[in-house]
């Protein structure tokens, strides 16, 4: 019987586990990337919320996805039971902290995700997470500022910012 190097290469290849036979890829998730929790709004809502803030499950540290959850912690300690809301977003960097500042004035702390850039520089990106009635959405972000920079300060001010733009009640005219 002659079997040729090529069929006993073959042979040897797949007895090592070197390539796979429809086998579902694998993934660690949550080995590599951060996750990020805090009990927000103890003094803000009605009941106080869990924020979960996650890089995405498989991505670069570099570049992808973070996920911000929200939870109705249960009284008997399950801090995810009663899921709430949620959203993605794109993210350049890594999730490098979160924090509770009420950066709009409405005395309600937002949820602040900071990231930071990977490579040269370590450039500085946040951005401000409000709950209101189900939903979170981003209200400010500071992108691409020196690591040494406040953070909150510079949410506030590009909230300022914004609130200069809108049209005030006396240049809108008599109500019709």
């Amino acid at each position: 019987m002659h079997i040729s190097f090529r069929a006993c290469l073959v042979a040897l290849v797949f007895s090592l586990g070197l390539v796979g036979c429809d086998a579902p890829e694998q993934h660690h998730a949550g080995v590599n990337n951060t996750e990020l929790t805090v009990l927000w709004g103890e003094n803000s809502f009605e009941q106080p919320l869990y924020a979960v803030v996650a890089e995405g499950a498989g991505e670069p540290k570099s570049i992808g996805s973070y996920s911000v959850r929200i939870y109705t912690p249960n009284a008997d300690g399950g801090k995810r039971d009663f899921f709430l809301a949620g959203e993605v977003f794109s993210r350049d960097g890594f999730l490098k902290s979160i924090t509770l500042a009420d950066v709009d004035g409405d005395q309600l702390e937002e949820l602040v995700v900071v990231l930071e850039s990977v490579g040269t520089g370590s450039y500085v990106t946040a951005h401000a997470w409000h709950y209101l009635e189900g939903h979170i959405s981003v209200i400010a972000s500071a992108e691409n500022l020196l690591p040494e920079v406040d953070m909150i300060a510079a949410l506030k001010a590009q909230i300022q910012a914004l609130n200069a733009l809108e049209p005030s009640d006396s240049s809108r005219g008599p109500e019709q």
